[in-house]
């Protein structure tokens, strides 16, 4: 709670602070030729300013230490090749770092919930480009920074907010932003989940061209990415994955075992009970559980039950069972997918694919 106050003190006084500063600073910029020593100085403070202040909102969730510096790193090198000046190139830089201001104002609860978000939440959560919008609000001569962090989440095919502009309507500066933050949100860890595998984050910004991306900006997002062989753009984390099989068919288990294995990034652990999956689960942190609905000591949904309830780890249930209210029952449950036992890789593939897309957006 005290920590609470210190850092909203600690934006509003920054805030104050700099926007003072960029109104000196443009007043010295038209008298440039009078005053660079000056300009130079303020340019400097304000740099600072910014940085304080994009540090005062990392205070709120130390799991997204250097976010906002990293986004404001990929962004400015989008610009870049985009063609953008120096001067523009900072100006994103500096909207990188105060894309999510506004989440000073979202409760601790919500910025820090292992899991997935109530719907009551999640729109919460979605105040926060509104909040930095009106937070930044004349911090920018153009507008460019604050129309970057009001309009950052919103998608090329116009289903993202919280206006649901299309295309060339979203500001170029929230479609570079949208762009620089999603990669980064799958190439760092979370409160509930470690980040993602280089080639699955290329996957998933691939597919994401014409959806939730502007396709010219994502063009440039792979290159940089294909550039990257050593995947050094990412928080420095381990990128493995830990997926629990659990199954007493042995044949079954091992099979999706094999599916799995052709990715290196995926660490396998199998059990063939209930008691074995609450050992490992009380032992490892697991990103993802793939579960029998029937096994030797317990029923899979009340196991299903119990690991949501602790863990909050994401599910896929998998069954000989054809029966169409069983399957009703699972997505009752909560549960998306539900395999039928013989199932296809590619069926595996798709639901891998939907489950680590969770919460892809920061």
């Amino acid at each position: 709670m005290i920590l609470n106050i210190i850092v909203v003190l600690l934006t509003i006084n920054i805030l104050i602070f700099l926007t003072a500063t960029i109104v000196r600073l443009s007043l010295f910029r038209k008298r440039r030729g009078k005053s660079s020593r000056n300009i130079s100085r303020n340019e400097r403070m304000m740099e600072r300013a910014i940085m304080a202040l994009s540090n005062a909102i990392e205070l709120k969730d130390s799991y997204t230490s250097g976010h906002s510096k990293r986004v404001a790193t990929y962004a400015k090198e989008i610009a870049r090749r985009m063609g953008k000046s120096e001067e523009e190139q900072m100006e994103i830089y500096h909207a990188g770092l105060l894309h999510d201001i506004g989440k000073i104002r979202i409760p601790d609860k919500i910025i820090r919930k292992k899991g997935k978000l109530s719907d009551m939440e999640y729109e919460c959560l979605k105040l926060h480009p509104i909040i930095s919008y009106t937070m930044l609000k004349g911090i920018s001569e153009d507008g460019n920074i604050e129309n970057a962090a009001k309009y950052h989440h919103e998608h090329y095919d116009g289903t993202g907010y919280p206006e649901g502009l299309t295309g060339k309507t979203i500001p170029e500066y929230a479609r570079i932003l949208a762009v620089a933050d999603t990669y980064d949100a799958m190439t760092s860890s979370r409160i509930f989940r470690n980040l993602f595998p280089q080639k699955f984050v290329r996957s998933e910004m691939e597919y994401q061209s014409g959806k939730q991306f502007d396709p010219e900006i994502t063009k440039l997002m792979l290159e940089i990415i294909d550039e990257d062989k050593d995947f050094i753009l990412k928080q420095n984390e381990n990128i493995n994955k830990n997926i629990l099989v659990v199954d007493d068919d042995i044949i079954s288990s091992k099979l999706v075992e094999f599916m799995l294995t052709e990715d290196e990034t995926f660490n396998i652990i199998t059990v063939k009970d209930g008691a074995q999956c609450k050992k490992e689960l009380a032992q490892t942190h697991f990103d993802l559980i793939i579960l029998d609905i029937y096994l030797p000591d317990t029923d899979g949904f009340e196991l299903h039950d119990f690991i949501q309830e602790k863990y909050h780890t994401p599910t896929i249930f998998m069954s000989s069972d054809k029966n169409t209210e069983t399957i009703a029952r699972a997505k009752k449950s909560g549960i998306k997918y539900y395999l039928v036992k013989p199932f296809l890789k590619q069926e595996l593939n798709v639901a891998l694919r939907d489950v680590f897309r969770h919460n892809l957006e920061p």
